[in-house]
């Protein structure tokens, strides 16, 4: 059964395209096929798979805008079983332009529902505009990358509580369909970790047991355009990126 996953913080910085391609790159290598989307305008998750923006021809704003067959912006990856829809920053102008559109919110569902992927993960920006809403309205289970630090939980209650919201899916509860990830974890800071799983404490139940370590192969895996998988295996980073994955495999019963 297809999965389309969305990762999403309204914060910045918080590893959302690191998880969104470590761990597309994971399940791709376990032999599922996987579709990475890149639904945010500064193109991270395109750079980081080896696209400079200004070598394709297509990407998603010409698929939710243009209704370009989502199949055209598809680029294939060096990742066996990984193919990417490519982002801009055109996008950016896109999310104006979709705003007065009717049905805005069910363009990105619209162009992916056809396609025959185990897994679609849509990296998404780190707000809560047209672009995540039409990854909202697309998407059974959402990835919440939470990184360790006090900044990073300002306001995330009230985070939660808006894609609740917006998905207002009494069927499938968020014990069902959303699941925190935390990031950038450094075990001698007990304090630091101590406070903030207090404050996680409301969304215990959602919390993923793996956590990702701060690892210096993650951000060398960035700089050398790949995902930590193929540039460092061997990395802690590379390690928790496939505890990860094993984790959402056995919660899916895949």
């Amino acid at each position: 059964m297809r999965k389309v996953i969305s990762v999403l913080n309204q914060k910045g910085g918080v590893g959302k395209t690191t998880s969104s391609i470590n761990l597309s790159c994971c399940l791709a290598q376990r032999g599922f096929h996987v579709l990475l989307v890149d639904l945010d305008p500064q193109a991270h998750s395109s750079i980081g798979l080896g696209f400079e923006p200004d070598t394709y021809q297509y990407a998603i704003h010409d698929v939710l805008v243009n209704k370009l067959s989502i199949e055209q912006a598809m680029l294939k990856t060096e990742i066996e079983n990984l193919n990417l829809v490519p982002s801009h920053i055109r996008l950016d102008r896109a999310e104006q332009l979709l705003t007065p559109e009717m049905f805005k919110e069910t363009r990105l569902h619209k162009a992916i529902n056809h396609l025959n992927y185990d897994f679609i993960i849509i990296d998404c920006r780190p707000t809560l505009g047209t672009l995540t809403i039409n990854a909202l309205y697309a998407s059974e289970f959402i990835l919440v990358p939470c990184e360790m630090a006090r900044f990073s939980l300002d306001g995330f209650s009230d985070f939660m509580d808006t894609i609740e919201h917006v998905r207002n899916n009494e069927d499938n509860p968020k014990e069902k369909t959303i699941r925190i990830l935390l990031n950038k974890y450094d075990s001698r800071k007990k304090i630091t970790n101590d406070w903030v799983i207090d404050q996680l404490e409301p969304f215990r139940d959602i919390l993923l047991k793996t956590k990702i370590r701060q690892n210096e192969a993650l951000n060398q895996a960035h700089m050398a355009m790949e995902p930590v998988m193929t540039f460092k295996p061997s990395s802690p980073g590379a390690q928790d990126y496939d505890a990860l994955a094993e984790e959402l495999v056995t919660l899916w019963h895949l």
